[in-house]
């Protein structure tokens, strides 16, 4: 006899219950993947403003003596930034170069804070407990804490309507006043949009939730996320990156700075000097057919990413070929259900 493990609930889920939102298991958690449709949630975020619940995303906050010092030793990119309260876009990866996570570092009130992928939190946990001084401390906010995001060209305009204050430039990491607590906020997103994602405690998410949506602010699922982080040429972890793919196969490799050193550097010199096996670029299939994930490239390579584009009309897809495939206008061939079907090299973002 197998049992399963129960899903997480988020500290919304009640709330996504109550506004008849479509459930599904997504990292562990029970998650909206749409509360109306994907299209409609799509073409809010991208004309006026969507919110996300991404409580199943991991927040660690990071402190001690020496922790600039440590995390500068695991992250690829250079994390100098995060120290002028900046948030700093960065991968860390093995000894072998592969991705372990991507990540986003910022840095507040004497402590880092570490945004990671939901499916990759307990490994991370490890991965940095394992390298960390006994100095240093790694917390965990998940238990207590919830996580949204709220983007859209309209975003900022509507958090303030309902939460008046001073909001920073992008990438901006920092502190608001929401129903009389202090939280922390960041200027980021995953959708090629600006917008806030909130850190929040649990008995807060539901108030703030109900009130960002009565300011016009439409409630958003895993759906909307994706189409609209795949029309903006963005990596999910487990397709675009993983550990079997190096920064350099990506089209991030800018966050590898060669001039300091970190975990995976000596692997990804060696990288340098070789022909790379494979790059990612964006693909635009010919016919009106959909390429999935993990379909075959004919030339050589798979699909990683692949949806029809709400914004676009139009299949869009990435993938991972050879470089000699890899310039704008190339043809190549994606295989769906055993027939060949040809698509070309475009410029990411799509959009």
């Amino acid at each position: 006899m197998t049992t399963t493990t129960p899903l997480l609930r988020t500290p919304l889920y009640d709330t996504h219950v109550a506004r008849k939102a479509k459930l599904v298991p997504f990292g562990g958690y029970s998650l909206p993947v749409w509360f109306s449709s994907l299209k409609d949630e799509h073409t809010a975020v991208r004309t006026r403003a969507g919110m996300f619940d991404i409580s199943h995303m991991g927040v660690l906050i990071i402190s001690g003596i020496g922790t600039f010092e440590f995390l500068q030793r695991l992250s690829c990119n250079d994390l100098t930034g995060s120290l002028s309260g900046k948030m700093v876009y960065s991968m860390l990866l093995n000894e072998q170069g592969g991705i372990l996570d991507d990540i986003m570092v910022g840095y507040l009130d004497s402590k880092f804070y570490m945004v990671v992928n939901a499916s990759n939190k307990a490994k991370i946990s490890t991965w940095l407990g394992r390298h960390k001084p006994d100095q240093i401390s790694i917390v965990d906010q998940s238990p207590a804490y919830g996580f949204i995001a709220i983007q859209g060209p309209q975003a900022i305009e509507r958090i303030q309507s309902v939460y008046p204050q001073t909001i920073p430039p992008r990438f901006s990491l920092f502190t608001m006043i929401l129903e009389g607590h202090l939280c922390i906020a960041m200027r980021t997103g995953y959708t090629g949009e600006d917008g806030l994602e909130l850190i929040l405690p649990s008995e807060l998410m539901p108030p703030i939730w109900d009130k960002l949506c009565e300011s016009g602010i439409t409630p958003c699922g895993l759906g909307a996320r994706d189409t609209l982080r795949l029309e903006a040429g963005l990596p999910l972890y487990g397709q675009e990156l993983s550990e079997n793919i190096t920064p350099l196969m990506t089209r991030y490799a800018w966050v590898v700075k060669f001039k300091k050193d970190f975990i995976g550097k000596e692997a990804l010199l060696e990288q340098q000097k070789a022909a790379l096996p494979l790059v990612t670029v964006g693909i635009e299939m010919c016919e009106r057919v959909i390429a999935r994930s993990h379909y075959r490239i004919v030339e050589g390579g798979e699909v990683t990413s692949g949806t029809l584009s709400p914004s676009l009309d139009k299949p869009i897809a990435m993938a991972l070929v050879k470089p000699e495939f890899s310039a704008l206008g190339t043809s190549v061939h994606v295989e769906i259900r055993g027939i060949a079907h040809q698509a070309r090299v475009v410029e990411v973002p799509f959009r």
